[in-house]
């Protein structure tokens, strides 16, 4: 039985993994999560599984990996416009803590494949759209050149030491569970979440800008499925793949989708015209297709709320 460590496993999408691996694998799982971002609320039901334990604690206060195979890391501090203004802390979550593992591993001798977080803000706006791998780097936040500051520690470093990862890109996420309203950078959550929340609570939908800007959002449960098969892959791999939808939609689209009551905030900065991923070298490598339809969550979510009204 493979013993695998989830990073953030209490966070939106670590939660999401969880639940997919405890369902779907024998796999001893355990995770880490000091919760400045995560909460219990999103694992409480997993906590008594008899394959699953869970610590809170900050990743530096981790010494050891040896006993996993496997270590998914989603661990982050995943808002844009807030790195631009905590620039230490995000360094210190975005980077620093990934290094740490590293570091472990190194020290140890000992190195689990290591699944790794990454984003999609690495291309910035793109000139080729749908975006592959090979699109230019091009970082408009602190953020997304962490992410990429990773990635590149990874790839520097494995010519010198046997590392074996994956960095996943992932697009824009939504899905249950991704809007916490007590985090005090809810603003930064994902936009489906926000505008999902604000319709249930009769508040209006803030647009950003003119809600002209395209995103390709990507179901939670198939950035989850994403993760396993890259963990299962039979050979080492030490690339990145991009896991999103492979379509887009405007904010302003979105919006009106979820409610007729809108209005426009002033847009911000540091944050790409249109995502759109290429997600045929994850097909082709992985196996992997995106499975979940926005439009259909959002039908199933806004009846929900109707229901519930």
């Amino acid at each position: 039985m493979k013993k695998v460590l989830i990073t953030g496993v209490a966070g939106f999408i670590g939660s999401h993994l969880l639940d997919f691996l405890l369902d779907e694998t024998d796999w001893y799982i355990s995770g880490v999560d000091n919760l400045s971002t995560g909460r219990m609320a999103n694992i409480e039901q997993r906590l008594d599984h008899e394959r699953f334990d869970f610590k809170e604690m900050s990743l530096f206060e981790l010494h050891s990996l040896k006993e996993y195979d496997l270590v998914f890391h989603l661990a982050a501090l995943p808002r844009i416009q807030p790195s631009f203004e905590l620039v230490s802390e995000h360094i210190r979550e975005n980077l620093m803590a990934a290094v740490h593992l590293i570091e472990i591993m190194i020290g140890e001798g000992h190195f689990p494949r290591l699944i790794n977080s990454s984003s999609s803000a690495v291309y910035g706006t793109p000139e080729t759209i749908p975006t592959s791998e090979s699109e230019r780097i091009s970082c408009l936040s602190p953020y997304a050149f962490q992410k990429f500051e990773t990635e590149q520690y990874l790839e520097l470093l494995s010519t010198r030491y046997p590392l074996d990862y994956v960095n996943l890109r992932y697009f824009n996420p939504y899905g249950p569970r991704s809007f916490n309203p007590d985090n005090k950078f809810n603003a930064y959550s994902s936009v489906v979440g926000i505008f999902l929340y604000r319709a249930k609570n009769g508040q209006s939908l803030q647009v950003t800008g003119d809600g002209a800007q395209k995103r390709d959002f990507v179901h939670v449960r198939d950035l989850a499925r994403a993760n396993y098969l890259a963990a299962i892959h039979p050979e080492k791999l030490n690339t990145a793949f991009n896991i999103g939808h492979s379509s887009t939609m405007s904010i302003i689209e979105l919006a009106k989708r979820i409610s007729e009551d809108i209005t426009f905030i002033d847009k911000r900065e540091g944050e790409a015209e249109i995502t759109y991923a290429d997600v045929s070298k994850a097909r082709k490598v992985l196996g992997w297709e995106p499975l979940s339809s926005l439009k259909s969550y959002l039908a199933e979510s806004l009846q929900k709320n109707d229901s519930h009204a």
